[in-house]
């Protein structure tokens, strides 16, 4: 038995791995993926489209993606936009407790609610395609006061998994 215990010790010691400190691995990837999900209409109704560039990106860019519209190709299969065409801009925070603010430039008293829909729902979807948990993700949009406004910026805040704002519609799955 004595000699069991020996042949053990000598076997675990002389595995060659040693302890080390933690080594740094860099920034983690920005994703595999051939590009972000973003929502467009088709038929009217939020759908989902993966843009092909190569890479995943980050939510910032997907967003400026979404607001530049479909590109030819999507155009071509029915996709379009409920986002005005080069007259919207965005700035997106970090994630915060939680949230994702989306700043646009342009009143939300002016947009249509599927437009509103297609930025939570793009937001919703390239934060989990970059591995985070978007379950109880919530999007808060704002922008500056429309012309009737005089009580501040307005902001509308969604929870993408159970309602997109407003109206009950929520963001469909990517099949």
């Amino acid at each position: 038995m004595r000699w069991t215990w020996l042949l053990l010790v000598l076997v675990l010691a002389g595995c060659g791995v040693r302890p080390t400190d933690p080594v740094s691995a860099g920034d983690p990837p920005v994703g595999a993926a051939p590009g972000p999900i973003l929502f467009f209409l088709k038929a009217g109704k939020l759908a989902p489209v993966v843009r092909q560039t190569g890479h995943l990106g980050t939510v910032p860019d997907a967003v400026t993606l979404l607001l530049a519209g479909p590109n030819p190709q999507e155009a071509a299969a029915g996709y379009a936009t409920m986002l005005p065409a080069g007259a919207l801009g965005a700035s997106v925070g970090a994630l915060d407790q939680g949230v994702v603010s989306v700043s646009l430039s342009a009143p939300l008293e002016t947009l249509p609610e599927l437009a509103k829909d297609q930025i939570v729902c793009t937001v919703t979807a390239v934060h989990a395609q970059t591995g985070a948990r978007a379950a109880n993700l919530l999007v808060r949009l704002t922008g500056p006061p429309s012309a009737t406004q005089v009580d501040g910026y307005p902001t509308v805040t969604a929870r993408p998994e159970t309602q997109a704002p407003a109206q009950g519609r929520s963001c469909p799955l990517l099949h």
